[in-house]
Formats: structure tokens, sequence, C-alpha cells
């Protein structure tokens, strides 16, 4: 069978009810429709997954099924042990239920919960995961004072692991009420994985404690999203017009970070027969500005490969060229790939098994003229990603200390070109980016590879003086566009030639 990309939605039970009566809330389901979803998810052919595989799938590209699905309840109803585990079972479907820990054992009214005994048995059922939903199910967590939201928070998850004997690595905001502050708890507090209630596909999260589900009532919306997605209607986790303006350059220092940042023009990537210097690059395209681009196969300095990890494709290039090595797919699903056109620039999760045909990039963008891939997200939606959410296996050296490149975007779409002026980690440097205003980041070939050009000017070196310049590369995303005349004088030449005078071994494209 192909492979397919992967799109996973998470679906929000509450209780499973008998019937409808006046007591019954909306969001309730009874045994007969819960009966009905569960034969409609085998119509589809989905396939649920555990929470232990979404969370593989998401961290480290971990392999799951082509059309998988996740099925989730929250508020520990005695009616999910009485009518909702039965049809699971013949199902032999995996679910996941959330428990507020102040509540269990309460029989009162017409929603009863599953009490401590009934939670032992269920614990040991292999189709069910259990996960922590606070102690009191607070309307809204976030408006509690800080000593409260750590105390529903842990001592939740201390309960339930003390009562159960297992960790509790999972956790679910009630009401899906959480911010920075309540998600930094979450993971401080030991859980690897946290839902909300928004609706959306689980790759467009914004981060791991923050997974988007959609409640069962909108199956088939979420079904709907999935193959829009799949078929790309929906461009991935971001998408934006990119917005013209003169490119001007500043240098900032924001979380410790110094940064340079090259604001404005329009981005078009280029490749190089072998390798060179980006100024060679901004020179020669008649650019105004320009940095290193994606990350290649052949990382040795005196190499004069070309080969890029990933897919590529630059304006001049009649189609993609996919990366056909699979020993390294592991290490690329998920990083995020890059693809703009004249109508915008779009960033979503690379599939290594399906985006391998001009058809498929077609069918995502049908005006693309350029596409690379990055290492890792860095900022999504004006906020930093956490450590523990960048794609560490993709490369061993992530957070250490070096110069490191991106490439941005503004809230408006005006492309940003970066680069630290000191060495830092790519967790430091996301929170730098954010703090400047960037809305959109994706991580570039970082180290001895960084360099940011401005006109004639070298702004950023890989290595640690303006003496010893950066590598050369064979990829680099150059800006067309007119120089800023405020920041124009800045564009000349200010420092050494960056291995312009380099032999250059002619080297015949890969086809």
């Amino acid at each position: 069978m192909k492979a397919m990309a992967r799109r996973v939605p998470v679906l929000m039970y509450h209780d499973v009810i008998e019937s409808r009566t006046r007591e019954a809330q909306w969001f309730d389901c009874t045994t007969e429709e819960f009966e009905q979803q569960m034969a409609r998810i085998v119509e589809l052919g989905l396939t649920p997954i555990t929470l232990e595989q979404l969370y593989n799938h998401l961290t480290n590209g971990a392999e799951i099924p082509e059309n998988s699905i996740v099925l989730t309840f929250d508020d520990n109803y005695q009616g999910f042990f009485d009518r909702a585990l039965p049809i699971l079972e013949k199902y032999q479907f995996p679910a996941a239920v959330f428990v507020h820990t102040g509540f269990v054992g309460n029989k009162e009214g017409f929603h009863p919960k599953m009490d401590w005994p009934t939670l032992k048995e269920l614990v040991k059922n292999p189709l069910i995961t259990i996960g922590s939903h606070t102690v009191t199910h607070p309307n809204d967590i976030t408006t509690l004072d800080l000593a409260t939201q750590e105390k529903e928070v842990r001592d939740a998850k201390a309960t339930l692991e003390k009562e159960l004997g297992k960790p509790m690595d999972y956790f679910a905001y009630p009401n899906g009420m959480n911010n920075e502050v309540v998600q930094s708890i979450v993971r401080s507090a030991g859980h690897k994985m946290a839902f909300s209630i928004a609706n959306g596909l689980a790759e467009e999260s914004p981060n791991i404690v923050c997974v988007n589900r959609y409640v069962h009532t909108k199956l088939e919306d979420a079904v709907k999203a999935r193959e829009t997605a799949l078929k790309g209607g929906a461009l991935g986790i971001f998408q934006s017009p990119i917005k013209e303006a003169p490119v001007s350059y500043r240098e900032v220092e924001a979380e410790g970070v110094k940064l340079g940042l090259i604001t404005g023009g329009m981005p078009t990537s280029v490749m190089s027969e072998t390798r060179e210097g980006v100024r060679d690059f901004v020179k020669r395209t008649n650019a105004v500005a320009g940095i290193n681009g994606g990350f290649f196969a052949m990382a040795a300095i005196k190499s004069t490969d070309n080969r890029m990890v990933g897919p590529s494709k630059t304006a001049d290039m009649p189609q993609v060229l996919g990366d056909e090595e699979t020993f390294r797919w592991p290490k690329l699903r998920n990083r995020p790939l890059v693809m703009w056109g004249k109508t915008g620039v779009a960033i979503l999760p690379f599939q290594p098994e399906s985006m391998r045909t001009p058809e498929v990039f077609a069918n995502y963008m049908p005006d693309m003229t350029d596409t690379f891939l990055a290492g890792v997200w860095l900022v999504h939606g004006g906020l930093p990603r956490e450590r523990e959410d960048m794609n560490t296996f993709a490369s061993k050296d992530i957070q250490d200390a070096r110069k490191r490149a991106f490439l941005g975007f503004m809230p408006d779409g005006t492309p940003v070109l970066g680069a630290s002026l000191q060495s830092t980690s790519s967790a430091d440097l996301a929170k730098a980016a954010a703090a400047s205003g960037i809305a959109e980041a994706v991580l570039l070939d970082s180290g001895f590879s960084t360099s940011l050009v401005y006109g004639d000017s070298i702004k950023a070196y890989g290595h640690s003086t303006p003496t010893n310049p950066s590598r050369p590369v064979p990829h680099a995303i150059v800006l067309k566009g007119t120089l800023d005349p405020a920041t124009a004088a800045l564009a000349k030449d200010t420092g050494p030639k960056q291995d312009e005078e380099r032999p250059r071994r002619k080297r015949r494209r890969r086809r």
C-alpha cells in the first residue's frame, strides 16, 4: 500500500448515557450514538491509536497507521466503564480517559463518576490509557493564582500515580483553558503531552502540551479536515501571503542573544553546481541580501558535493528533487518543509514517504516555485518553541552553542533572514526571535555555514571572527528588491571575501 502523509484527528468524548433526558448535556453521547460512531470509524477506514503512539509520532516521527485517529474521554464518567468500554473492546479500539481526582467515586446526579476500584480495574486493560484532568476541574485554571494552579496539576498527577501504580504521562486541560504559565506547570510536573479543545489536527497544534482535539460531534468535520490537508487544500501548519517591503538591516539584542535581522524583499532560493559563499550567491543573482539555506548531505567542509537533505527546488529548476536516501527518512519526518510561490508561503510537516513526486507538491501549492527542508520549527504563532518541542532527533547538536541562522516571517508576511551574532542554542535563538516580533521562524543550516549578507557586507559569520569567514554552501536564500535608504549605508563591504576565490570542482546535478 502506498504510504501517505499523516494527519491525525483527536476526538473528545464525555459521558456515554443510556438515553437522552432533560438532564443530558449536549456533549453527552448515547450508547446507540457511540456504537454508530465506532461503526462509522470502521467504515471510514480509520485506525484508533494510543496516546503513546501519537506522542512518538509527533515528537520523533515514529511510524503510525496511515488513517490514524485518537479517542479520548474527559471527566471520569461511570458511563465510560458501563457503556463505552464494552463497545471499544468489541472493536478493539484503544482510548484514553482523563480523571479529575477530586470527583472520583462521586455517584450523585445524572453523571456519576468512576470510583478507585473501578479505575484500578480499568488501568489493567491494555486498550485504556488513564491521564490527569486536575483535582477539581476548575472552569478556567488560568484565572487561579499560581500556587493553586500548581496544586491542581501536581496533586492530581501524584494521586493518580499513587492509587493506580502507573506514571501519568498525559493531561487534559479542563474546558481546554490554558496559557503559557499553565503549560509550563504541566511540563514541569512531568507530563509528556497535554490536550486542549481547539479544533484542528494534531500536527497543527501549537506545541506538544497543547494538542488540538475535536469534540466527538465533529467527527465528520475532523475527517474532512484531514482529507483536505492530505490533498493540499490546507497548506499545513502555516500559510501567509508574502509582503514585499524595502530590504533593511538591524541588529537587536533579545533574551540575551544578539541578532542580525534583514527584513523585506521577495525571497528566492538558489543552488550552486558545487558550493559558494553566500555573497557569491547574492552577487550573481542581482539580489540585495542573502543567507545560507537548507542542510546538505555531505557536511565535510572541503567537499564540493551539492546534494541536499530532503526535497529541494529553486525557481529555475523544472521539478522538485527528492531525497531518495531512505536511511535518512526517520530523521526527516515532521521537520518543517518550506515552500513558496507567487501567492504566498507555507510551512508544513514533511512526510518523506509521500512528499516525493511533483504531483504531490503541486497539490499542496499549484504555483510553488521554491521548496526546501529546514531543521526545526523555532517560532510558531509568535511563540518560541520549547526545547522539548524541537525535533531533537533531527540533529544531535541542535542545542549546542554555535552561530545559528533562520528564515522567518513577520506577522504581516514580511520575510526575515536572521542570524545570531554570537554562539547560542536553538532554544535560546527561538526565544530571541520571538521577542524580536517574528511570528514564524525555522532553523537553517548553522554553525560553520552561518552567513548573513546585506548588500556587499557580511553581517554574520559561522566562525568566531570576521577574519575567518563561513564555509561555502550549496544552497542559499536571497532577497530581491531595493535596499531601504535608512540602512543602505550598512550594505557596504566591511569584511573579507567569503571564500570567493576557492577553486570549484564541477559536479553534475542530481536528476
